[in-house]
């Protein structure tokens, strides 16, 4: 039988319990005291909404009328040192107090004066606990804990409601405070979790606000139900046996509402997909919108909605730039490192507390998962030929799984922590390392019998230690800087082969003393050593000691995994403080220095055959540099700085590994869409997108084929012009022979006048204009052969562009800062205002036709009409002199990004799309829209700050470019600042080009079904 509390009535006193809530009346039905922490407060509002929905039975009915109940439920969490005149008003006129327990609650100041003035006014009968985490002793706050209970009940019996899932109750979870730190998405699961159990438990809680039992609550609720079922399907029958010509209408509807219900439910998958895209995992998006399109029909209402939906979302998974997160592995596991194959194929890692797992590097499937181990895993290895996987764990054990079966093939009990696990490259044994107290103890297992055949211990412990590739000898340094800190040692025993000595250096005192080693390591060759102390890097040969190279460079003693070489040892990349050098193998000159702003470097990862450094911060965000330039700048990683990294030879991908997060991201570096990037910034585009000044970092260049190859023009400007934050006011002519831009005389600054400069590329001439201000608004004709300047002065002037000859005037239209579109033939004019409205004219009548709200991107005239598309915040619109305005929304996702008066939009006729460019001061975005339906095709970050993020479309709509990555570099031997600047280009890609695109990156994954219950899309 149910537990119910002390103050409920029994089922058959449903009359007397309705007489006795409808005899005194309270503002409140019930005041919700809760954390303002999360799931505390969603679980809150959920119950809110719970209650004041809540349909009681017949008998609570006042004059026929369903009661209306109210909820006080506060939203801000205040200094708890005195309530609130209007909170103490609130506990004095509620019913029943509702407390939301978690391990949290106890610390709130605020919860517990809640608790005591209630108790204070309406004693401890109506106080109704909700635990959703802990046990009640843990999660009752003290007051709760002191409510008045009978001699054999316990803290269980004051309980009303537990919705907490199965998770929560298991010894080893780590609480809800650590999952808002380190996991949301398993937060939100289990939060969806207690509100499953709330449907349940909302009766027990509405049984004590109405003063009955539970059990006669929800039997009244479920007859209601059936009642109202039995009533439904009666009048069916009814209507079947005497009117069979309106089943099939009834049908109708009924398939219809089951239509309606699974279109909902596909569009609430898209929502979660779209948090999937968020939180960065592209791949498990892509999966659950393909899951949630199965049982959409294309005869059903919302198919195109749902269909847009899912083809924003492959595109958003598609169009990135050179490097995303394309999904991420969870991996539970705060102590684990990860090992791939030698195909680099799989991925191993620790799985969870005690399991192992390989997952697919190509789309983070999980393939295989092992068990066996009671503790957490911390080392994985796979053996050379991809036969076996050795597993290291806390617990003491190294156990050997053979892949292909899953069977384990040895267990192998090893004392102490582990360090290290390793094959050797012939397969024939596995070296293995742990620490037991302060002793570092070396082992060498026999794969064939799984036996130990050698080892030895080193007393102490090793700061570093590296096996050479043929397993004869390994390397190791001590942490403690003694005379043999670094030796060369045999595998087998442990004996020593060589000590290296120290390398002297000088103290600030003139002292001499020995440099420690922070790390050493073998040549990829094994002919010779690597060595790094704090002030150089060594390459020593084997066979007769002497100094290959010595190359002076500070390293911190305090970084780890500094060094990397090449796999043929033709480079060596180290990371000094916040700087990586890159240095040619067999001399030791330094060939490249490279450092990303903005991006406080703590780790990095090295590819020799791409020529490419990517650099993780200590903020989490990353660059990338390949030959030369910063290609990618400060991006964002999700989460968790990573401390592993393993480049895939191809450079296709990084595995990032984060204990911090407890993931690894597979970060795809190859754009499947990406066209070769311009080396430059868009300044502006003609009108007709046929030309694009570009500015180069050391000069401006013009290009009439979207970028691929350009020409050095010289406008009469200093080279800063063009690193300007808003480079708005330039113009380029359709014809690409003119550019026009507003700057100032070469006088001195008290007399400086405004001009318009306009310079004539074809014969390379530079002309100027005085002008009212600088804030002047002027376009080009179509035919290029006019200029039009705007300003609040004289009004509008049009100039012929060869000779700046005034041809006309217009007095009575007057503005500046706005934006000017023409009509081809330049009889229609619209003017942009800054005030968010489009003005329209005919030059040819002087007459001003409309003022249309928002921004106009296109002007058409067909068959003696006036058409024109534009946009206002995130409504589309259209407007025709015959048919005037007609507006429709464009994906909800374009209006997460605040708007800006710097933004720009570009429209692109022939392809029907528009170019949404956000220029706020806190987020760069751009979104890429199918302007007729509002329908989402891509969104894109440029990582642009320092300037406003320009754009440009192909004239045919294939193609894109975007200002993408900006940095500046001072070069030491020129005493000059050096700017790199490119924008990304892309291919726009059909539907079919998407989807077979889509089937690439997924490569045949699917959800399994322990996502689609945590998901939601079946049930567990």
């Amino acid at each position: 039988m149910e537990k119910e509390q002390r103050h409920r009535k029994p089922s058959d006193e449903m009359q007397r319990a309705a007489y006795e809530y409808n005899e005194k009346k309270y503002k409140y039905d019930a005041f919700i005291s809760y954390r303002h922490v999360e799931p505390d407060q969603s679980i809150a509002k959920q119950v809110h909404q719970m209650i004041e929905t809540f349909k009681p039975p017949k008998e609570f009915y006042e004059d026929g009328k369903k009661p209306t109940f109210r909820v006080f439920r506060d939203r801000e969490e205040l200094a708890a040192r005195d309530l609130g005149a209007s909170i103490e008003e609130a506990l004095e006129t509620s019913r029943y107090l509702i407390v939301i327990c978690s391990k949290r609650t106890p610390l709130s100041d605020w919860c517990q004066k809640e608790i005591e003035t209630f108790k204070s006014l309406h004693g401890d009968e109506r106080i109704i606990p909700v635990l959703i985490e802990g046990e009640p002793d843990e999660s009752f706050p003290q007051a709760l804990k002191e409510l008045k209970r009978g001699d054999n009940e316990s803290l269980q019996d004051v309980l009303a409601a537990d919705i907490r899932p199965d998770e929560i109750l298991k010894a080893d979870f780590s609480g809800y405070e650590n999952l808002q730190n380190n996991n949301i998405s398993k937060l939100k699961e289990l939060t969806k979790e207690s509100l499953k159990l709330l449907k349940i438990e909302k009766y027990r809680i509405m049984a004590t606000i109405l003063g009955c039992s539970f059990g006669d609550l929800k039997q009244r609720d479920k007859e209601r139900k059936n009642k109202l079922i039995l009533t439904v399907s009666s009048m069916a029958g009814a209507v079947f046996l005497i009117f069979g010509l309106f089943m099939a209408n009834a049908y109708q509807k009924a398939e219809l509402a089951r239509q309606e219900a699974v279109q909902s439910n596909t569009g609430i998958l898209m929502k979660t997909a779209k948090d999937f895209l968020r939180e960065g995992d592209y791949i498990k998006a892509v999966l659950v919108a393909k899951e949630a399109m199965l049982p959409i029909k294309k005869d059903m209402k919302y198919y195109d909605t749902l269909k847009a939906e899912e083809f924003s979302i492959f595109n958003s998974t598609i169009y990135h730039s050179g490097a995303s997160t394309l999904t991420n592995i969870s991996t539970k596991n705060k102590f684990t490192y990860m090992a791939i194959s030698e195909d680099e194929k799989y991925v191993a890692y620790g799985l969870d507390n005690n399991d192992t797992a390989i997952a697919s590097v190509e789309n983070g499937e999980v393939l295989k998962r092992f068990t066996g181990h009671t503790q957490q895993v911390k080392f994985v290895a796979f053996s050379k030929d991809g036969k076996y996987l050795a597993s290291s764990s806390f617990d003491s054990t190294c156990i050997i799984y053979d892949i292909e079966s899953g069977e384990v093939a040895a267990k192998l009990e090893i004392e102490g922590i582990p360090m290290l696990a390793r094959f050797s490259e012939d397969n024939t044994k596995l070296y293995y390392v742990t620490l037991v107290n302060d002793d570092t103890c070396f082992y060498v297992y026999n794969t064939d019998t799984w036996q130990k055949q050698g080892g030895f211990v080193i007393n102490g412990q090793v700061k570093y230690a590296d096996i050479k590739r043929d397993g004869s000898e390994i390397l190791i340094a001590l942490e403690d800087n003694t005379e043999d800190q670094l030796t060369r040692r045999k595998m087998e025993d442990g004996s020593i082969i060589d000590i290296i000595p120290r390398i002297k250096g000088i103290a600030l005192e003139q002292d001499e003393f020995d440099k420690p080693y922070i790390a050493a390591s073998y040549s990829a060759d094994g002919k010779n050593i690597i060595l790094l102390t704090e002030g150089d890097i060594m390459k020593i040969s084997l066979e007769d000691k002497t100094e290959i190279f010595k190359q002076d460079i500070y390293i911190s003693p305090n970084d780890t995994r500094v060094l990397t070489e090449s796999y043929n040892g033709e480079k060596i990349a180290v990371k000094a403080g916040t700087q990586v050098y890159i240095l040619d193998g067999n001399s030791g000159e330094v060939v490249d220095e490279i450092y990303f702003p903005k991006v406080n470097m703590r780790y990095f990862a090295y590819n020799y055959d791409t020529n490419t450094v990517v650099g993780f911060g200590e903020n989490g965000n990353y660059s990338i540099w390949k030959d030369k330039i910063i290609v990618e700048n400060n991006l964002s990683y999700g989460g968790g700085v990573p401390i592993e990294f393993i480049y895939l030879k191809d450079g296709s991908k990084i595995l990032a590994n984060s204990h911090e997060s407890q993931t690894i991201k597979i970060i795809d570096l190859k754009s499947r869409v990406l066209s070769e990037p311009i080396y430059a910034r868009i300044i502006a585009n003609s009108d007709n997108f046929s030309h694009m000044l570009l500015f180069d970092g050391s000069g401006f260049v013009l290009s009439d084929d979207d970028g691929k190859t350009s020409k050095k023009i010289n406008p009469d400007e200093p080279t800063t012009y063009g690193i300007m934050s808003n480079p708005k006011y330039n113009r380029i002519s359709n014809d690409g022979r003119y550019y026009a831009y507003i700057g100032m005389t070469k006088d001195n600054l008290s007399t400086a006048k405004p001009i318009l400069k306009l310079y004539d590329v074809q014969n390379d001439i530079n002309k100027q204009l005085v002008i009212n201000n600088t804030s002047t608004a002027f376009v080009f004709s179509n035919d290029s052969k006019q200029i039009l300047l705007l300003d609040s002065v004289e009004g509008l002037r049009i100039y012929d562009t060869e000779s700046l000859e005034l041809i006309k005037s217009y007095n009575n239209i007057k503005d500046e800062s706005g934006v000017i579109k023409l009509l081809i033939n330049s009889e229609i004019l619209v003017i942009n205002r800054f005030a968010g409205i489009a003005s329209v004219y005919n030059l040819d009548t002087n007459e001003h036709i409309v003022d249309i709200p928002g921004e106009v991107v296109n002007i058409q005239k067909s068959d003696g009409g006036i058409k024109l598309r534009g946009i206002q915040n995130n409504t589309a619109f259209y407007w025709s002199d015959k048919d005037g305005l007609s507006k429709w929304e464009m994906d909800e996702t374009c209006a997460e990004t605040a708007l800006s008066f710097n933004d720009v939009n570009l429209y692109n006729e022939d392809a029907d799309i528009l170019m949404m460019i956000r220029n706020n001061e806190t987020d760069r975005k751009c979104y890429v829209v199918d302007f007729s339906t509002g329908r989402l095709n891509m969104t894109l970050s440029p990582s642009v700050k320092d300037y406003n993020v320009n754009g440009h479309i192909s004239p045919e709509g294939r193609l894109i470019a975007i200002d993408q990555n900006y940095y500046v570099n001072f070069d030491k031997d020129s005493t000059k600042s050096q700017y790199y600047m490119a924008s990304a280009v892309y291919k726009l890609l059909n539907e079919d080009e998407v989807n077979a695109e889509i089937e690439g990156i997924i490569a045949g994954r699917k959800l399994s079904q322990e996502e689609k219950v945590q998901i939601g899309i079946i049930a567990k």
